[in-house]
């Protein structure tokens, strides 16, 4: 029952920080205060220590790894591959601006060309190798979760950044899928006839 608290406790928490508190600083500064990223910290943070409320080990421990060798493995490559991917894009954007410093124009190149998020993608792929080392409803909420926090934190980044580039940042936007790729694109166009 904890966990599930917990669950409510981090997503209203983060609807608060994202749609209200960093949503005003943004409208209001232009930038991130400090308690707007104190608290996109702290969620994320809560985010992460969420499983030891039901993996049974105590922090920062880590329970024992499935011992299925495709599972086990397969998850760990999963969850090496999201990070290193992570760190890379973080290094791409610029670890000041991937922790909130406001970017001088709109990065269009490199993962920024298939996806308006790559970032966020690719922590959410290191997660789903942790629900697939720890399956479960549990690990699901938890990804899920994750999912939701990072969604309200890209509409509020998104409201920003097109204040702050207008025009250009729409144009972005039709080109370049939120997340992964547009409906539109995966079917077969219809003939003119």
């Amino acid at each position: 029952m904890l966990y599930w608290i917990g669950i409510f406790f981090t997503l209203l928490v983060g609807v608060l920080t994202f749609r209200i508190i960093v949503r005003r600083d943004y409208l209001q500064r232009g930038s991130l205060s400090f308690l707007a990223t104190t608290l996109e910290f702290v969620i994320f943070a809560l985010h992460a220590n969420l499983p030891y409320l039901y993996l049974g080990v105590p922090w920062p421990l880590f329970p024992p790894l499935p011992e299925s060798f495709l599972q086990r493995n397969l998850s760990l490559v999963i969850i090496a591959a999201g990070l290193v991917a992570t760190l890379g894009i973080m290094a791409y954007l610029g670890f000041k601006t991937s922790i909130g410093e406001q970017p001088g124009t709109i990065r269009q190149t490199g993962p920024y060309r298939w996806s308006r998020n790559p970032q966020l993608l690719s922590y959410a792929l290191m997660l789903l190798g942790f629900v697939g080392l720890f399956p479960s409803i549990n690990s699901l909420a938890w990804f899920l979760l994750y999912a939701a926090i990072a969604h309200l934190m890209v509409l509020t980044e998104e409201e920003h950044l097109g204040n702050q580039f207008e025009g250009l940042y729409k144009e972005y936007c039709n080109q370049v899928p939120r997340y992964i790729f547009r409906l539109q694109s995966i079917l077969p166009e219809k003939s003119k006839e």
